[in-house]
């Protein structure tokens, strides 16, 4: 990272103009990135799996502030006992594993593919770009980038954000090519970063986590969707660009897969000795949600 310069803000200006896939896959798509998921790197995801074993990739849902739990009391059905449960949660955040719809962020009032923002979402929903697109779900290549492992502490920490140049050596370091249509799953030690500072607070601590120079890797590297632990660093350094990486979903139409837990995969891609896989998420059908949570899957 010592050899990293981070851009000017002159450059990061002309992120939207020159990254950006508006129209690329026509002015009525509302799926983006993961268009790039084709028959061809399906076939190429199943090639990957040889033993069947499967990896959760998500977060445990318990008592936490993003949701309410609630057991209603047993009853009685004649001979049998039944108990009900109710969950009531705010999936967006730092908490709950989801899948982003591309409506949820905007830029300069537009969502992606040029639909203006505050037409696009009505009461009932998201006329565009809703998770309605991912229904289907999906599966494709995963390549697991272990940033955290070449890390002193562990984790990635607050004023040392994940870069570009760091992310191809944590891949020339597991030994694999990132290629387009690929799902990148970054394990930054959200983990282990949470416990050892326990005083952290969400959206009121700083961030530690990817740089917004990270747009021009996804973009370059041509990637379906990323699936991370920690998300972006916050805040950046950049007037203007406060929602820093998740920028990508109006910018690229890139697909997020927020809030993944990386750690069981970590364990597994070391005994399986190889950091590519199948990966499948899919989001659970709220329709013309914002996003959904999900539960992602490597099977090796």
């Amino acid at each position: 990272m010592a050899d990293w310069m981070p851009p000017t803000q002159d450059r990061v200006e002309g992120y939207f103009k020159e990254l950006n896939n508006w129209g690329r896959w026509g002015h009525a798509d509302q799926r983006g990135t993961a268009n790039l998921i084709t028959a061809a790197k399906r076939a190429q995801a199943k090639s990957l799996v040889r033993t069947g074993r499967t990896v959760s990739l998500a977060r445990d849902i318990g008592p936490q502030p993003a949701i309410m739990y609630h057991v209603t009391f047993p009853s009685s059905r004649e001979r049998a006992d039944v108990v009900l449960d109710r969950f009531d949660l705010v999936y967006h955040g730092f908490t709950i594993t989801h899948i982003d719809a591309l409506c949820h962020v905007a830029w300069d009032g537009e969502l992606y593919n040029g639909r203006p923002f505050r037409d696009s979402l009505t009461a009932a929903g998201a006329t565009w770009c809703a998770i309605d697109a991912y229904f289907d779900g999906l599966t494709t290549r995963g390549v697991l980038l272990d940033v955290a492992a070449g890390r002193k502490e562990g984790y990635v920490t607050v004023g040392q954000p994940v870069t570009p140049n760091e992310l191809d050596a944590v891949a020339a370091r597991a030994g694999v090519k990132v290629e387009p249509g690929d799902v990148v799953v970054v394990r930054n030690g959200d983990e282990a970063f949470r416990q050892a500072h326990p005083d952290w607070v969400p959206r009121v601590s700083p961030h530690p986590g990817m740089h917004l120079s990270c747009l021009e890797w996804f973009r370059e590297k041509d990637i379906a969707a990323i699936s991370w632990d920690m998300m972006d660093e916050r805040p950046t350094t950049y007037p203007g660009f406060a929602m820093s990486t998740h920028l990508a979903i109006p910018f690229l139409g890139l697909v997020l897969v927020d809030n993944t837990n990386p750690e069981r995969l970590a364990r597994a891609c070391a005994e399986e000795g190889r950091y590519e896989f199948l990966f499948t998420a899919t989001p659970i059908r709220l329709v013309g949600a914002t996003g959904a949570p999900a539960h992602p899957l490597a099977m090796f």
